[in-house]
């Protein structure tokens, strides 16, 4: 008996419910063929003869009453005269290859953006790796290929992504946070495949370029982009720069005696924050330890002075403040910034690049915290072809 009105539920075209059964672990819906249409071709929806006839099952979306819902529908295999070939018939709601409905998939993997695996896979009542088929085969279908035409800015970081320091190379459409390629390892082999898959007219396109002060990507972007400038990310620049106090307050130690290292000791934090972010008890330490020692209290000035250089609107004047920082670092007699200030002088072209391109590193460390986060709510991952997809997915839907 057909049973009317209940299209909201299980509306699968060309097909009509012809039952609903009621469990207490959940439902099933019969299906059968609409008269109107009968069987047909689920490529190209042309009518197929009767050769072989069977029932199939699939699981769909959970109903509120139980967690399991099983869709049975009948299936025709026969010779399709306009395809030429044989082909067996299927409900386009659902997944040819799969024991389930498109939306019961879409659902899956729409969980799987937010919750483990396992508590999906919990949630529905199915494996730990469906729930990773599922999200795979979605994602797929919904990610669009990345968007190379008319690119002119690109930022590369590495992003180590499982321990024993395995990393991965991440470039990302510097305007927009678009994943664009994503390939394991962090030498200069890791960006080319990225270049390789470019064409001449969208390479020439490319203006700039965000790396860290990496020999590998440098030179595979200078091969491969000749005409796009260089431009060194402020977070790495800065880090640079931390890490030369850190080496200074390192050695101060060191040479200290026992009254000066208790002092010293413990202000590593103190030193490489920004005094704005202190309150009033870690300024007041700060001072008195920049009181206290003169080489710690050079390289917290230099450190200072270095951040202002991210202020300047005009090429010139930065490399002006440049020039001076590095005669500054020169004059201090502190090895860490001097060896600094020595490679900054030649590159300051590249140091000073995000006053004309604009290009900072924000768009690259949040898409790196994306990853951590991530990975840490996945446990790992073994398949980074996955990952990739997953955080394709996030950079162009959100």
């Amino acid at each position: 008996m057909k049973v009317r009105n209940i299209k909201a539920v299980a509306p699968f075209k060309g097909y009509v419910v012809t039952g609903i059964t009621f469990e207490e672990i959940g439902a099933q819906i019969n299906l059968d063929f609409d008269r109107r249409s009968g069987p047909r071709c689920p490529r190209c929806r042309e009518r197929i003869p009767r050769n072989k006839a069977g029932r199939r099952a699939v699981m769909d979306a959970p109903m509120p009453h139980g967690s399991i819902v099983y869709v049975t529908f009948p299936t025709v295999q026969g010779a399709c005269g306009k395809c030429d070939r044989y082909v067996t018939t299927c409900p386009r709601e659902v997944h040819p290859d799969c024991q389930a409905t498109w939306r019961l998939m879409k659902l899956v993997s729409a969980w799987a953006g937010m919750a483990t695996n396992s508590e999906v896979a919990a949630m529905f009542e199915i494996g730990d790796a469906t729930v990773r088929r599922y999200d795979r085969i979605v994602l797929e279908e919904n990610t669009p290929p990345p968007l190379l035409d008319g690119l002119r800015k690109v930022l590369i970081d590495e992003k180590a992504v499982r321990k024993g320091h395995c990393y991965v190379t991440i470039v990302l459409n510097g305007e927009t946070g678009e994943l664009l390629h994503m390939r394991e390892g962090r030498k200069k082999e890791s960006v080319e495949s990225f270049f390789e898959q470019l064409t001449e007219e969208q390479r020439a396109g490319i203006e700039a370029v965000g790396i860290d002060r990496s020999g590998a990507y440098q030179a595979a972007v200078e091969e491969w982009l000749p005409g796009a400038d260089i431009v060194y990310d402020r977070f790495h620049l800065m880090m640079n720069v931390n890490q030369a106090v850190d080496e200074v307050r390192r050695t101060e130690c060191r040479k200290a005696g026992t009254e000066d290292r208790r002092v010293i000791k413990g202000k590593r934090y103190l030193i490489l924050g920004n005094k704005e972010n202190l309150d009033a008890e870690g300024r007041e330490k700060l001072d008195g330890l920049l009181d206290s020692n003169k080489a710690i209290s050079t390289a917290y000035i230099l450190k200072e002075q270095f951040r202002w250089l991210f202020m300047y609107r005009r090429m010139g004047w930065a490399k002006r403040a440049l020039a001076n920082w590095c005669e500054l670092a020169h004059a201090s007699g502190l090895k860490p910034f001097q060896r600094l200030a020595k490679g900054f002088g030649k590159q300051s072209e590249k140091v000073c690049g995000f006053v004309k391109h604009g290009l900072t590193s924000g768009l690259i460390e949040g898409f790196n915290n994306l990853v951590s986060r991530m990975i840490h709510r996945a446990c790992g991952y073994r398949d980074l072809d996955y990952l990739e997809l997953k955080l394709r997915h996030h950079s162009v839907m959100h």
